[in-house]
């Protein structure tokens, strides 16, 4: 949407008009997710890469490139930010535009496709003596990952709501298998843990992923049907904190890990000294 946004504006330079939302809210937003992102998702890499118990887990090579996704949104973050205070007038020249709108793009969506992956992963370990497949596999999960990002780079935007039905009917099925059985103590940690990495994700998508892909287009169509300056309507306000939302997700992974990934915040912590 920020290469849409930037387009859009472009093409209506007579408009004069500041909206707070958009180049105050929007920037501000940005700053605190880059501040506690960045720092947050480079710590949680760095504990999934010196963790050697999960060495071959398809879980950790999953968790390991959600990081990485959300590492990539927070470096495109400054660009947006400049662009933002200085009220919607890019600076950085058309290539730089181009790259940093795709890198924000590959990022977002890459990110999701990987909490789809892992809310599934999550929901074949709490059935594993149901359920069987090559993506619980180290070498599936290696190879699953690298077919993300691959088709993200060459894809067109449009796969959210099957994503999304996928993670609910995902935390649905596990709620119904842990009330149904009655695990040993270590199982049931072990799946409790599953449930609330699971219930995690579904809380992004519905804050953090939802809003924006429900907004955008009666956006974009109002926005092209009428380049005219007007003054920002109740879709475009919510455009903007729609994509303010949507930033958070990168601040909101570590803080699931921490809580629903076993043994992390004492790794964390050595992490940090």
């Amino acid at each position: 949407s920020n290469v849409v946004d930037v387009g859009i504006e472009a093409s209506s330079k007579v408009c004069d008009i500041i909206d707070p939302v958009q180049f105050i809210m929007v920037p501000l937003v940005y700053i605190m997710v880059l501040c506690i992102g960045l720092p947050g998702n480079f710590i949680a890499l760095m504990v999934f890469l010196l963790d050697k118990d999960k060495i071959g887990k398809a879980i950790r090579v999953y968790l390991i490139n959600l990081t990485v996704a959300d590492i990539l949104f927070n470096i495109s973050l400054p660009f947006w930010i400049v662009y933002y205070l200085k009220g919607g007038d890019w600076t950085f020249g058309d290539v730089v535009c181009r790259m940093t709108g795709a890198i924000y793009y590959l990022a977002t969506y890459s990110a999701i496709t990987f909490m789809t992956i892992i809310s599934f992963n999550r929901y074949c370990t709490i059935l594993q003596c149901k359920v069987k497949l090559s993506l619980n596999s180290y070498k599936g999960a290696i190879c699953i990952c690298v077919v993300a990002w691959l088709f993200w780079i060459v894809a067109s935007v449009g796969f959210f709501v099957l994503s999304f039905t996928l993670v609910l009917v995902t935390y649905v099925s596990v709620m119904r298998s842990l009330s149904a059985s009655n695990p040993s103590q270590s199982q049931g940690t072990h799946r409790r843990l599953a449930k609330i990495m699971v219930l995690g994700m579904v809380v992004v998508f519905v804050v953090c992923i939802a809003p924006y892909h429900i907004i955008l287009v009666p956006w974009v169509m109002g926005r092209t049907l009428s380049l005219d300056c007007v003054s920002s309507s109740i879709i475009d306000i919510l455009h903007w904190v729609s994509i303010a939302l949507l930033s958070l997700n990168s601040c909101i992974d570590p803080l699931i890990y921490c809580f629903s990934v076993k043994r992390f915040r004492v790794d964390f912590l050595k992490t940090i000294r």
